[in-house]
């Protein structure tokens, strides 16, 4: 059995003078249900984490104190040590958060030491039972469960503490559209962040894009994908990969399939990153339409819509049109196309 100890902890909101709120906790029997539950947790969290992320270095030192506090933990296992976490997890727990269940567990996998980190949203639920009378319903007001939507967990595993940088994370807000990018969980509880930086990744998926723009040769679909593009600067900031932005866009097969064979090999394809709009510009700086009757429009991609005036006339051709002074001319040489 991998798992040596099992720690848990009720983490409320942080409150104005609840600094010194002890936080309720207990040791968890490694036999039971409960211990049936979380040991599946623990075995699944390598696959389950699929986010890779690394500690922040505090003023350009070697030193993070969310990571001295995991170190402290494993080096002592207890309660106490373990609450010094459920501490840091409530300082950077809000009330939109609510309170949650935070999970400690510590196991030997080889030579390796392995800490999985869960928390787990509160809910409510209901307890239907049958028995001789018929059925039996009550309502239960806090239920920990793993949300589909908001489920948080971070895993480290290495032979030497030293090397407890870099670990994975998984975090559902983050590839939920309809909530923000969450930052208290990997940027400030945990204070990391993603392995691959926001310009690697931006660039990337812009460059993905552009090749794949190029590559098709379907007008519906370059235009679908000129679309994703233009929307992409909407994601300032966000936190995404390359196969989030497509299922953002919700983009079509074809596209998908455009966008990934463009990328260096399919594994970068779910590396997360935040989206940095200015390296995103500086890799898609102007849009080109292309007329059949041999002219070419060009544009800044960011100002596109509001500089070139488009018009659908009834045979299904479109009138372009521009306003500005002339402060250039220039003409190339071969062909236009």
């Amino acid at each position: 059995m991998p798992i040596e100890s099992i720690h848990t902890y009720l983490v409320h909101p942080r409150a104005q003078g609840d600094e010194h709120r002890n936080i309720g906790g207990i040791d968890v029997p490694l036999n039971g249900k409960l211990f049936d539950t979380l040991n599946s947790v623990y075995e699944k969290s390598d696959d389950e984490c699929d986010i890779d992320i690394a500690f922040v270095p505090n003023g350009g030192r070697q030193q993070n104190d969310c990571r001295d506090l995991i170190l402290s933990y494993i080096r002592d296992r207890s309660l106490d040590t373990g609450r010094l976490i459920a501490n840091r997890l409530r300082e950077h727990t809000t009330n939109r958060s609510k309170q949650g269940l935070l999970v400690l567990m510590y196991g030997r996998e080889g030579s390796d030491h392995r800490l999985v980190i869960s928390r787990y949203p509160t809910n409510t639920g209901i307890l239907a039972e049958e028995n001789a009378r018929g059925l039996d319903v009550q309502f239960l007001e806090r239920v920990f469960m793993r949300s589909a939507y908001s489920y948080k967990a971070a895993v480290y595993q290495h032979a030497s503490l030293e090397r407890f940088w870099d670990g994975r994370a998984v975090d559902k807000q983050i590839s939920s559209r309809s909530l923000p990018t969450p930052e208290y969980w990997i940027h400030g509880f945990l204070h990391s962040d993603f392995r691959t930086t926001s310009a690697q990744g931006t660039r990337r998926l812009a460059v993905a894009l552009k090749k794949a723009i190029g590559s098709v040769d379907n007008l519906e679909l370059k235009q679908e994908l000129v679309a994703a593009a233009t929307l992409a600067r909407g994601m300032a900031g966000q936190a995404t990969s390359v196969s989030g932005f497509c299922d953002r866009f919700n983009l079509s097969v074809l596209a998908r399939e455009a966008i990934m064979s463009n990328l260096p090999n399919t594994a970068v394809a779910a590396e997360q990153f935040s989206l940095d709009v200015a390296v995103f510009d500086q890799e898609v700086a102007y849009r080109t339409i292309q007329l059949d009757s041999g002219v070419f429009i060009a544009a800044s991609a960011r100002e596109f819509e509001g500089l070139v005036n488009r018009e659908e006339l009834d045979d299904g051709q479109e009138r372009f049109s521009v306003t500005g002074h002339i402060i250039n001319e220039r003409l190339r040489r071969g062909s236009l196309s």
